[in-house]
C-alpha cells in the first residue's frame, strides 16, 4: 500500500526500481518528467554491472553537477573544453582533473585521493581505451581496478575487460552526450530546471546553480598579482568546491584535485580538512604554491591563515564579510593573491542540510 500512495505523488513515468538508500527505504524508482536534456539519468546506459542503486543514481548526479561546472567554466574563460576525469565518494568529489591528455587525467583523478576513490563512481568525458582503463586501474593501491562504477561516452571491449568486476560490482555506464567532442554543440551544459526538495507535507523549490566563474567578470576584485596557472587551478577547484557539501574549502594543483575539505560547520574546519586530506594523499609537497576555493566568504581572518601558513599562494572566494578588509590585507601581507567576487553572485549552492 505504501508503494502505491508513493508513486501516485510522483507526476512522470517510471524508468527503474532498485534497492533504497537504505535496505528498509526499498524499493525505490527513477522516474522520469520527459526531459530533453542529453544528460538526463533515463539516458545512461548499463552496458556491464548490476543496475544502479539510489545511492548510485544520486553519486551520478553529482558528477554530472560538477563536471559541467568545470566544462562550462572551462568554456568560458578559455573557449575550449579537455579532458576531464571526476571521482565521486559518498556524494562528494575525492578526484577531479583537467588535462590535455586522457592518460594524465585519470590517472591524476585516482591519485587526488586513491584511499577516496576505492570503491566510488567515476565519470570522464571521452571513450575509455583498453590504455586509459589500465592506467585507471594501475592508480589503485595494489593497481587493480576497484570502482564501483564508471561512467563514459564509450567503453572499447576490451577495456570493459580491465574495469569489470567479479559478480557484476563495477557497474559501466555510457551516454554519447558526456563525448568532449560534442561540448560545442551544448551536450555539456548546466543543468538549469529548477531544484525541488520533499519536505513534511510538502517541498521545497528554488532555482538551479548556474553561476559559472569567469575572471573576466566586472565584479571580480584581485587583490595582489594575477596568475593565469592559478586561475587554472581556481576555476577546477571552483567547480569541485561549489558542487560539493558545504561549508567547503577545496585545494587544487597541477590542474587536480589535492584536498577537498567538505560538509564542516565552520571554515576553519573545513580548511584544515581540507589540508589534512591532500598531507593524507601524499601531496604535502604539492601544497606550496597550490591555491584554495571558498564556497563563501571568510568570517575572520582564521580560516584563510590556515591556507596561507601550508603555503596556498592564491585564494578565490566570496566576499561580503564585515571583516573582508582584513582578509584581503593579510593576503596582500603574505603576498597570496586573492580574488572575490560578491557572495550575492558567486557563493556556492550545494547541501546546507
Amino acid at each position: 500500500m505504501q508503494q502505491n500512495q508513493n508513486e501516485e505523488v510522483i507526476t512522470g513515468s517510471k524508468v527503474c526500481e532498485f534497492k533504497g538508500e537504505n535496505g528498509p527505504q526499498s524499493p525505490a524508482f527513477l522516474f522520469s518528467v520527459g526531459s530533453d536534456d542529453p544528460l538526463a539519468l533515463e539516458r545512461f546506459k548499463l552496458i556491464e554491472g548490476t543496475p544502479p542503486s539510489f545511492n548510485n543514481w544520486c553519486d551520478i548526479e553529482r558528477l554530472l553537477q560538477t563536471m559541467t561546472h568545470l566544462a562550462t567554466g572551462w568554456l568560458k574563460n578559455y573557449g575550449i573544453v579537455q579532458c576531464i576525469a571526476v571521482g565521486d565518494k559518498h556524494g562528494n568529489p575525492c578526484g577531479a582533473t583537467i588535462k590535455s591528455n586522457e592518460i594524465d587525467a585519470v590517472r591524476d583523478m585516482v591519485r587526488g585521493n586513491d584511499k577516496s576513490i576505492f570503491g566510488g563512481f567515476v565519470l570522464v568525458n571521452f571513450r575509455v581505451t583498453r590504455e586509459i582503463a589500465e592506467a585507471m586501474a594501475q592508480a589503485m593501491p595494489g593497481g587493480r581496478a576497484m570502482f564501483d562504477g564508471v561512467i563514459a561516452p564509450y567503453f572499447d571491449e576490451d577495456a570493459i575487460e580491465v574495469l569489470a568486476r567479479k559478480k557484476g560490482k563495477c557497474r559501466l555506464m555510457t551516454n554519447p552526450a558526456l563525448d568532449v567532442a560534442n561540448t560545442v554543440a551544448e551536450n555539456l551544459c548546466l543543468d538549469m530546471t529548477p531544484r525541488f526538495r520533499y519536505v513534511r507535507g510538502g517541498f521545497l523549490l528554488e532555482p538551479n546553480y548556474t553561476f559559472v566563474l569567469d575572471f573576466k567578470h566586472p565584479e571580480m576584485k584581485v587583490y595582489g598579482q594575477r596568475n593565469e596557472r592559478a586561475e587554472n587551478n581556481l576555476l577546477l577547484a571552483w567547480a569541485v568546491g561549489c558542487t560539493s557539501n558545504s561549508n567547503t574549502i577545496t585545494i587544487a594543483a597541477n590542474s587536480a584535485l589535492i584536498g577537498n575539505g567538505v560538509g564542516q560547520q565552520d571554515r576553519v574546519g573545513a580548511a584544515k580538512l581540507a589540508i589534512e586530506r591532500a598531507v593524507d594523499a601524499g601531496h604535502k609537497a604539492l601544497l606550496e604554491g597550490a591555491v584554495a576555493y571558498s564556497d563563501s566568504f571568510f568570517p575572520f581572518e582564521d580560516g584563510v591563515r590556515v591556507l596561507i601558513d601550508a603555503g596556498i599562494t592564491a585564494v578565490f572566494s566570496t566576499s561580503g564579510s564585515i571583516r573582508d578588509k582584513f582578509v584581503q590585507d593579510l593576503c596582500v601581507e603574505k603576498g597570496v593573491t586573492l580574488y572575490q567576487l560578491p557572495d550575492a553572485l558567486a557563493r556556492g549552492f550545494f547541501a546546507h542540510g
